[in-house]
């Protein structure tokens, strides 16, 4: 993925995502709002891995299912929290009024 090595490419992954996980509760705790921390999370990973997918990494540890989900389904569940996530701000923006 990122050098060629796959032990390279776990620790980078590993970091990426912890580097993502600090992130989003700071967005948590900052906005109150743990859907929005959540979303974050989940679509900067899907991101991550995204970039990866191509990676001997996924063939050495027999992580093929890892690479569907990340290529099919995924994506699918960033856009409903994104659904989930606009739906609540109407509601709560209509509540304000």
């Amino acid at each position: 993925m990122f050098i060629g090595s796959v032990q390279s490419d776990i620790n980078i992954n590993i970091f990426l995502l912890i580097i993502v996980l600090i992130f989003s509760i700071f967005i948590w705790r900052k906005k109150k709002n743990l859907l929005l921390g959540f979303f974050l999370f989940s679509t900067v990973s899907n991101l991550i891995l995204y970039t990866g997918t191509s990676s001997l990494l996924f063939d050495v540890y027999n992580l093929k299912w890892l690479v569907k989900f990340t290529l099919w389904y995924w994506p699918w569940i960033n856009l409903g929290l994104f659904v989930l996530l606009v739906s609540n701000y109407i509601i709560n923006k209509r509540k304000k009024v």
